[in-house]
């Protein structure tokens, strides 16, 4: 759901003031040097830098604001990346939380000011995201620095970051407004809160000398001092995570068996095989390879993209309800990545694709309630999706529409082939990517590795880890025995760009079927959906429903009869699950390998519960129909979960998409897998 924006005011230094909690955003004497002293001095940044073992590092901070320590901190790891271009260290993570996030406007006006941290701040104000509440992960690689904004009360964010055992973060900057002006934010469950993400390691700091803020992590396993403040500010606070990890387990029960973080990290020691060279495929050898890690994609025939993302048109924009239920908060979230990380590739390897928005039209009186209601609600920002009248509608489409609907201008239309070749193209610049073609994975062996019987060439390949991103061949996979499959036929028309209103059309309409504007002459128009058919011929029958779908669907538009189609058409199948989220984590263990998963059936909790068995087997499947929209956040969650970096979704969300649930909600249930 949406958040809402701060309201600010500047004063005469130029300095935001937040008018809720009448308090500057930085120092009126100089943000950067307060930054610099308060945050990176005290938690001895850079110079921790120089002797981290491990391929990233994680900063956590619970006030984003202007994001000034943010752009201080990436800045400073840009220096020492470039000093030190062999260093093991990588990347920076910088996690931080913001309940009421600026607007955009107001945030570049507060970064004006800082000459010094220009360029970051470019970067970071060319991807700022809307205010939806949630996780906004944003790739800022000229920094080598990764940033998640969690927008939303930090007390409602924190419980949600999935950490290893071990912890999470390597050093806190414990922002926010002052406590006499921000109690709410300064409570024991905040300091809990960190202990639990904190590692043995972790330091903090924070501008406050507050005695309850010292006492209250002092009691949350913190060692802490006082040390001379910024400016005119006598002391502050510093000090390291000095608990008992193997304590903390105890104090913060979780649902074990959902755990992500199972086998050891990866590192560029590691050579993990892809399965799949369809959109989940490519994504998922994109992310790794960008993390320093050795792929080799496998596809079983000759070309890439040769299954459900071979269509040559796709719609881009997301599922939204008129409830922020997971469902629609996945989509959201992957969407809005999606438009960033198709961004930043289209730039390094351009593809054909069209930001020209997507129109969800009122075709019934029913959908227009909907529509409405989805919008009434507030709970989607108005940058995300719109309510537009006829008249709008029609400006926005180029052609005369009869009806409004729901206008989201981010979407658009992408030519999946072309997209999958670009990921790929990219992904091979590293040096880092091989593809095989023609290579048929008939079963694999998996102990302290990952076997790889080829069939066809009749040979084995041995990697340390294995991700299956097969689609609609995940029929004829081990992953049939542990998923609830549910293979999807559906069929798309190529259909010619000769109608005189039609070839005019600016925008990708959607009712019970979509239509996309012109690409090489040719617009696609779709689809069927017929259930656990994987035959792939081009069908008539199917071509004749398309054109009924779209006449039926817009019988009171005037152009409708103008749509023609010239036998020019694709079928490919799609793969589904009962619940519609994809199943991205690691191999589901079953109850023959953890039995005693079977006391959930009788009221214990998942709490009580043991995690997962370590599997060197990993799967990003059941995409079905929206694949452009969630394949490339998912991708970036498993990378994340086997690096053991931060993951850009909440713990509820994570729980929605692992691909553990099937079997954990039938135990609940006390019944067998459908």
């Amino acid at each position: 759901m949406k958040t809402d924006h701060a309201k600010v005011h500047f004063n005469e230094q130029g300095t935001p003031v937040a008018d809720d909690f009448d308090d500057v955003y930085f120092s009126n004497d100089s943000g950067i040097d307060e930054t610099m002293h308060v945050f990176m001095a005290a938690n001895q940044l850079p110079a921790r830098w120089e002797t981290h073992k491990l391929s990233h590092f994680v900063i956590a901070e619970t006030g984003f604001g202007t994001g000034l320590n943010c752009l201080v901190a990436m800045q400073a790891f840009a220096t020492f990346r470039q000093n030190n271009p062999h260093h093991p260290l990588k990347r920076l993570y910088l996690i931080s939380t913001e309940k009421f996030p600026l607007q955009k406007a107001d945030l570049q006006v507060a970064l004006s000011h800082f000459k010094q941290v220009s360029q970051p701040a470019e970067a970071l104000l060319s991807q700022y995201p809307c205010a939806l509440a949630g996780c906004h992960r944003l790739q800022l690689d000229s920094f080598s620095t990764t940033l998640d904004i969690w927008m939303g009360d930090i007390h409602a964010s924190l419980p949600q970051w999935h950490a290893p055992e071990s912890g999470l973060v390597d050093a806190w900057f414990l922002d926010g407004f002052a406590p006499s002006k921000n109690p709410d934010m300064w409570t024991d469950a905040l300091f809990s809160q960190m202990a639990r993400l904190s590692k043995v390691s972790t330091t903090l700091a924070t501008f406050t000398a507050a005695g309850f803020v010292k006492r209250g992590l002092q009691e949350a396993g913190f060692e802490i001092q006082k040390v001379k403040g910024f400016g005119r500010k006598r002391d502050m606070l510093a000090g390291h995570y000095a608990g008992c990890k193997q304590q903390d387990k105890s104090r913060f029960p979780r649902d074990w068996p959902y755990l992500r973080y199972l086998c050891e990290p990866l590192t560029p020691q590691h050579h993990v095989a892809v399965v799949g060279g369809g959109l989940a495929g490519a994504a998922c050898a994109l992310a790794l390879v960008n993390r320093g890690i050795k792929v080799t994609l496998l596809t079983q025939n000759a070309t890439l993209a040769d299954g459900a993302s071979g269509n040559p048109q796709g719609g881009f924009y997301p599922q939204l309800h008129s409830q922020p239920s997971p469902a629609s908060q996945i989509q959201a979230h992957s969407f809005l990545y999606a438009k960033r990380a198709y961004q930043r590739l289209s730039h390094q390897a351009p593809y054909p694709c069209q930001w020209c928005g997507v129109l969800q039209m009122d075709f019934t009186d029913e959908v227009a309630v909907r529509h409405q209601k989805l919008t009434d609600n507030q709970y989607w920002p108005g940058a995300l999706v719109r309510n537009v009248d006829a008249e709008q509608a029609s400006e926005i489409a180029g052609i005369p529409l009869q009806c409004g609907g729901l206008f989201i201008s981010e979407g658009g239309w992408i030519s999946p082939p072309e997209l999958v070749a670009s990921m790929v193209e990219q992904a091979k610049e590293t040096g880092l990517l091989e593809v095989l073609t023609d290579h048929v994975v008939s079963h694999i062996d998996s102990n302290d590795a990952a076997t790889l019987h080829i069939d066809k060439q009749q040979k084995t390949l041995t990697y340390d880890h294995v991700v299956l991103a097969t689609g609609a061949d995940s029929i004829n996979t081990l992953l049939n025995d542990l998923l609830p499959l549910r293979p999807v036929r559906g069929q798309v028309e190529a259909m010619p760009a000769s109608s005189a209103t039609l070839s005019n059309l600016q925008t990708v309409l959607c009712h019970k079927g979509y239509l996309t504007p012109q690409m090489l002459g040719r617009q696609a128009m779709g689809s069927t959906y017929v259930k656990e058919d994987m035959t792939t011929e081009v069908r008539a029958s199917e071509t004749q429903q398309n054109i009924d779908t779209h006449k039926k669907a817009l019988s009171n538009q005037s152009w409708v009869e103008e749509i023609q189609t010239d036998g020019v058409a694709r079928a490919a199948t799609r793969l589904g699950l009962p619940d519609h989220q994809v199943a991205c984590g690691s191999l589901p263990t079953t109850l023959d390998q953890q039995p005693v998963w079977q006391e959930l059936a009788k009221g214990k909790q998942l709490s009580a519960m043991p995690a997962p068995k370590t599997s060197h087997i990993h799967l990003l499947t059941g995409l079905g129909s929206r694949g452009l929209t969630t394949a490339p956040l998912m991708a970036d969650v498993l990378a994340s979960q086997l690096c053991h970096q931060p993951l850009p979704l909440a713990e509820s969300l994570l729980q929605a998409t692992s691909p553990q649930r099937f079997i954990i909600r039938n135990t609940i249930r006390n019944r067998s897998q459908d």
